[in-house]
């Protein structure tokens, strides 16, 4: 049986977190690296665009300046993301061959979502997919999702919100026929957490612990616990200068 390398929750700054995602990603299409599951958190709070947005039409950097918020863009396309203390993040990356992630994007992100929704079944939660990239708990999203495919892989990245600090939300400026399309009127109105789904918040290792056994289980995959490359080590710290560049977050 062909391996997952797991990489342990760890929790780094928003510039590292993205650029260690797209260093993996390159290493796997080199065929340096198995096919990875990487599990984080996020240190100071960050928001993170996606790679199509214009900064300020979809942050108020006022807002996150006062409160210590950093902005970061991904290589991923979908919306801005809030990442606070209270998430646990993967990313996921395999070769773009069909073997393991089909070509067609909803059924990918659907094949991939898959072990979120099971993990979070076994936690006690009622989770279902909803299209295109999100997961749901009772009609609210507790799970956001971004993919691209480059450097013959196909990285997908996402969230878990364990718990929330709603105050912080200011942060985002959502785009009300966006949030008219959920039938919601702020953005608080559309996400939930686990600690509100389950009741109680569960611990984030334990989480991701339940996330690698899944992801082995959803794609056949021998689950190994590893650490990152020599390879991985110094395209990240090339990588690292790039995503706190004020030319590449203003880039759009």
């Amino acid at each position: 049986m062909e391996g997952l390398r797991v990489l342990r929750f760890e929790v780094h700054d928003p510039f590292y977190n993205m650029a260690l995602d797209e260093a993996i990603a390159q290493s796997v299409g080199e065929g340096g690296s198995p096919p990875t599951l990487r599990l984080y958190g996020w240190s100071p709070r960050a928001v993170s665009l996606g790679y199509f947005q214009e900064v300020r039409e979809e942050v108020d950097l006022d807002f996150c300046r006062e409160r210590g918020i950093e902005v970061v863009r991904r290589i991923t396309g979908g919306g801005a993301v809030l990442h606070t203390e209270g998430e646990l993040t993967y990313s996921f990356v395999v070769k773009d061959d069909g073997s393991l992630v089909p070509s067609d994007i909803e059924e990918s992100y659907r094949r991939i979502c898959a072990p979120i929704v099971a993990c979070i079944r076994r936690l006690g939660g009622d989770a279902f997919f909803r299209p295109i990239n999100d997961i749901e708990v009772g009609g609210k999203k507790v799970s956001g999702n971004a993919q691209t495919r480059r450097f013959g892989v196909v990285l997908q990245h996402g969230t878990l919100l364990l718990s929330m600090d709603y105050s912080l939300l200011g942060a985002l400026r959502p785009r009300v026929e966006k949030l008219k399309d959920k039938g919601v009127s702020e953005v608080g109105g559309r996400v939930t957490t686990l600690r509100e789904a389950l009741k109680f918040e569960p611990d984030r290792e334990a989480v991701a612990e339940i996330l690698a056994e899944e992801f082995g289980k959803a794609f056949q995959l021998e689950v190994g616990y590893g650490n990152i490359t020599d390879r991985e080590r110094a395209l990240v710290m090339d990588l690292v200068r790039k995503y706190r560049s004020r030319d590449w977050t203003f880039r759009r």
